[in-house]
């Protein structure tokens, strides 16, 4: 009797296992996780982003604007100096900075993550509060939670530094 229990839990094993790889599986429409929330990308001109995946094959939607969605509040840009000494030489610098403010509205009953994607060009850096909290390439991300209804801010600022030609400055008796 002991040798015919062995054998049935060897033969029932397999069961197991393939229905606990089947478990396991995510469901492709997110049902699965309902903790996680929905993701709305977004560009840095405010323009909703389209998922990957798309229904049509040979067609790929563009992103599309919705101001109730996304809107850009305030976009400044500024220039000004900086100086500062070291040793006998006064170093000078031109710096650029662009600032824009995102205002961004769940319009949804759930809870979902907005995710900004700032392109950064060449020679610029974020210089913002909070900074982006990944770069995918040259492409800053900034994730922003909202609760149902929220409408939430986002401000993004970046700066160019341009170096001028040091001066020497001359001590005085």
């Amino acid at each position: 009797m002991a040798r015919l229990n062995v054998i049935s839990i060897f033969a029932v094993l397999p069961l197991f296992v393939a229905a606990e790889q089947q478990a396991s599986r995510p469901a492709y429409d997110g049902s699965g996780e309902p903790d996680v929330a929905l993701q709305i990308h977004v560009d840095a001109k405010c323009r909703i982003l389209p998922e990957a995946a798309h229904p049509f094959p040979g067609h790929k939607p563009g992103p599309f604007r919705d101001a109730n969605i996304c809107h850009i509040e305030t976009a400044v840009g500024s220039e000004h100096r900086e100086e500062q000494i070291s040793g006998n030489q006064l170093l000078r610098s031109n710096v650029r900075v662009n600032e824009q403010t995102y205002v961004l509205q769940n319009i949804t009953g759930d809870h979902i993550v907005f995710v900004l994607e700032f392109p950064v060009p060449q020679g610029w850096q974020i210089d913002s509060d909070p900074q982006p909290n990944r770069f995918d390439g040259p492409v800053a991300i900034f994730p922003v939670h909202a609760q149902a209804g929220e409408i939430v801010r986002l401000h993004v600022g970046m700066r160019r530094v341009t170096p001028m030609r040091p001066k020497t400055i001359a001590a005085t008796p």
